[in-house]
């Protein structure tokens, strides 16, 4: 029953963000981020970060949706009236939540693909099993982080800044186009924090190095990571249901 759920919560959203434009800008801008990181590394002459460019607009936009688009979704339903729908259904918030955003993730995604071929990189990837489960992990842990935002962000009154200010300082912390390595110490540090710094190097070492120092351990750190946001994001939501049906007060949930 509660595949079924998952089911039909994901078939919504589908096509909802189908019709949406604003779900899909990324789609548009993720090639051109990733021609202008090439450009940048080209004419500094640092060919062997062409990896950086392609993996990290991928990344970029993973991110992205997960903060602007799967952040919002119980914010677009309390725009829209709906969230009264939601919340009086007979299944868990969370667990409809979850299958809202997993398409989502999957627009998100599909930037990686784009920015490799719409730019024409001539990419090996050297450990391809490897690469794809750290991708499908890092989809996951993306899933699961945009869980626990949707719960912050429907108790706020200003997504907008919260969003804003989630968006381009976490793609340096997420060390998304330029190695946490290649920053201070501190900032390194702190984007140690971030499950999308470790998804980015192992990423890119996947597709770049011979050997892959301690890979499996890497995946389980972002799966982890991706676990703890998930299950802040449930005791968040239920939080956020029975407040609504205890006050009455579901616009201002």
């Amino acid at each position: 029953m509660s595949t079924h759920v998952l089911l039909a919560a994901a078939k919504v959203q589908w096509h909802t963000s189908i019709r949406a434009p604003e779900h899909l800008l990324v789609l548009a801008t993720a090639p051109l981020f990733t021609l202008i990181f090439l450009s940048v590394f080209r004419d500094t002459g640092r060919p062997d970060l062409v990896a950086n460019a392609v993996l990290g607009t991928g990344l970029l936009g993973i991110w992205f949706v997960a903060v602007n688009v799967a952040g919002g979704v119980i914010q677009n339903e309390r725009w829209m009236s709906t969230l009264e729908l939601v919340l009086v259904a007979p299944r868990p918030l969370a667990l409809i939540m979850c299958g809202r955003i997993l398409p989502v993730m999957l627009i998100g995604s599909l930037t990686l693909g784009e920015s490799w071929k719409e730019t024409d990189v001539d990419l090996p990837v050297r450990h391809p099993l490897l690469a794809l489960v750290a991708l499908l992990v890092t989809l996951a842990a993306s899933a699961c982080t945009a869980t626990m935002l949707a719960a912050l962000f429907v108790m706020s009154r200003n997504t907008e800044m919260i969003q804003a200010a989630l968006s381009y300082p976490f793609y340096v912390l997420g060390g998304l186009v330029f190695p946490l390595s290649s920053l201070p110490d501190q900032v390194e540090f702190t984007g140690r924090l971030f499950y999308l710094s470790w998804a980015a190097d192992l990423l890119r070492d996947s597709v770049t190095r011979g050997t892959v120092d301690n890979a499996w351990g890497r995946i389980a750190t972002v799966a982890g990571m991706g676990a703890a946001a998930l299950v802040i994001g449930v005791l968040l939501l239920r939080k956020v249901s029975d407040r609504a049906r205890a006050t009455g007060a579901v616009s201002l949930a």
